[in-house]
Parts: structure tokens; sequence; C-alpha cells
């Protein structure tokens, strides 16, 4: 995979066109080993040793990378210094950024290279230097892909959620904000979100929900909480979903994405059950607690994930505190909400 990685350096230094297998300019796709994936891991370890990385050193990699605009290999990146900011703060791990970088349709391959040819020239790295630095960032992906984290940092990392109930009691910044109360998960408020109990009767209009599907910009996502064991329940999880959903004639596969370990796969659909229907399965081990999230509709066979559903995802407050877990380790959830509703901005489905 090093040498698939230089190739690609190699096609960029000679000036040809840099696209990726499928025959356009986008970046890597994010569950697999690809020489994509291994530019930009390269690129981010570079910067990491450039600025003597700590949590706390956004102005420092902003003037790393602006410093990249002195060099010749840089003048070739399709976008502006900011744009390259954004794209090296995405591959830092943080999301935000990567997504402005994705909607400004800057975070491609193409970019990568030019910012990692820049570092090379800024680095004045030998021919081995650049080799050693590749199969430092292909083992490194192998590590984080197989632990099921990412070249960005894994959710709950103290920056980025879901989060339990005692982490934002006491914050007032990282994650604040709206949120419906459902007794043990309170859910980010979206901008024409809709909201819909699963497992209730609506005409009774209220009870314990097994679970809330959300609708959002072309995406549904049912999220769920569980009861878990120390060590957690996503890893088990998953390998139980896998199975269940080729039982049932699907096809599943584990991979990682932007939310760390996830499967995707395809189920039966259509009145027929013949449609195939793509879904996508997310989850999060917490203090004692697993949040599942399910997406169908838009992003969920994408690389890139809905952004307004990966927000309510990362943004959601699991409190298990209170509860009783159903035998099959299931966490109720309160509806109606005990609070955050608002019918004219997040209405209940039809």
């Amino acid at each position: 995979m090093k040498n698939e990685a230089r190739a690609i350096l190699r096609r960029f230094e000679q000036g040809r066109a840099v696209v990726s297998e499928d025959g356009d300019y986008s970046a890597a796709s994010w569950h697999r080993l690809s020489p994509p994936l291994v530019i930009a891991q390269a690129y981010c370890l570079w910067v990491l040793e450039s600025v003597d990385w700590q949590p706390d050193e956004v102005d420092r990699v902003e003037e790393v990378v602006r410093g990249l605009f002195s060099d010749p290999g840089v003048a070739r990146f399709m976008g502006t210094v900011d744009d390259a900011v954004l794209v090296t703060r995405g591959v830092l791990g943080d999301h935000d950024a990567a997504a402005e970088a994705d909607a400004r349709e800057a975070g491609t391959l193409h970019n990568l290279t030019a910012l990692l040819d820049a570092a090379r020239l800024r680095g004045q790295l030998s021919e081995s230097d650049l080799d050693a630095l590749l199969e430092w960032a292909v083992t490194e992906v192998e590590e984080t892909l197989g632990s099921g984290e990412l070249t960005r940092p894994q959710i709950r990392d103290g920056q980025v959620g879901p989060w339990d109930a005692t982490e934002v009691e006491s914050e007032d910044s990282t994650a604040s904000g709206d949120r419906i109360d459902l007794g043990a998960l309170r859910v980010p408020v979206v901008a024409g979100m809709r909201i819909r109990p699963e497992g209730i009767d609506l005409q009774a209009g209220e009870g314990n929900a097994y679970g809330v599907t959300l609708n959002v910009g072309g995406a549904s996502l049912q999220l769920q909480v569980f009861s878990a064991p120390e060590g957690g329940l996503w890893g088990q999880a998953r390998h139980e979903l896998v199975a269940k959903i080729a039982a049932a004639g699907g096809e599943a596969q584990e991979g990682t994405g932007r939310l760390g370990m996830e499967i995707r796969g395809t189920v039966p659909g259509g009145e027929s059950g013949a449609d195939p229907v793509g879904v996508r399965f997310i989850g999060c081990d917490g203090p004692g607690w697993m949040l599942r999230g399910v997406l169908t509709g838009l992003g969920a066979d994408s690389d890139i994930i809905q952004e307004q559903a990966r927000r309510i995802f990362v943004g959601a407050v699991v409190d298990i505190r209170t509860a009783t877990p159903l035998p099959n380790g299931c966490v109720p959830l309160h509806w109606p909400p005990l609070s955050g509703w608002d019918d004219d901005t997040t209405p209940l489905f039809d």
C-alpha cells in the first residue's frame, strides 16, 4: 500500500492528474485501507510532528498550514489557504471542519496529495524520509482500522459525544444546546427534524418507548439505548447484527466510518421484500450503556454520513442513572418528551 501511495505522489510531482480509484478527485474511503487514506494519514503525521501536537494547538496548526503556501507544491491545491486549514483540521479530528471541507469540496485526493507534497518540500524530506513516513502511515491506518478508531480521534474522546449525563452537567460549551428530553436519552434539536416514538401506541399518547426515530434531510435515524457491561457492548452487538441481517436474506459487513466501527449493508425491502434497502448501523459505548443508531435513506450507503444525522448522534446525551432496563437490555424512553418539545419546529410524524 505504501508503494501505491508513493505512485500517486510521483504522478502529482510530474504534474499529472491525481484521481481516485473510481476516476474522480474524491478523497479516501474512510472504512478501509487505501492509498488515499495512507496519503491523508501521512500528511496528518507530518503536521502532528511539525506542531509538536497538543489538543489546544489549533492556532499553531493554522500557522503550519499557511507556511506551506510559500512552497510551489501547494500551488496546485484546488482552493484557498482557508480551505487547506479546514482540510488539515479535519484529518486531525475536527468533525465540524471536516464537514465544512466536504461542503466546499476541498477534502479531495488531489488536495490531500498537494498538501503532502508541499509538506515534503517544506520538510526537505528525502526519498528515504518519505518512504519512512508512508510506512509509518500504513502502520497507523492498519492499527486504527483494527481498533475501531480513525485517523481522527474516536468519538467520546472528551471533545465529541455522544455524552453521558455526568459529562455535561457542568459543561456550558461543547455539549450545550437545545435537546428533546426523553428521560434516558436527550436528543439534539435540528431544524426541520421530525420525531416519532417506537414501540408504543401513538393513539394513547404516552408510555415507554423502546426507541425514537428522527427524520431529517432525507435521512431516517432510529436511536436506542441499551444497558451495557463494563468493557462495552458495541463489538458484540455488531457481530450479532451481521448474523441477523444475513439470516434475513440481506448482506452486511463491518467497517470503519467517521463515527468508528459500523455496519453497512442491505436488507430486504418493498412490499415483496425483493427490493434491497441500504442500512447503516452506528454505535457508541458509554459508561454502562450503548447508544445504537440505525440509519436509512440519505447517507446509509455513502462514505460520508448525512451531516444532520451525524450531529444528532454525536450530540445525544444518555442518562441511565434512574433507568430500569428491559430483560433484553433495552432502556425504555419516556413519551411524551419531558421537555424541549416544540411541535412547530420538530413535529410528530403523521
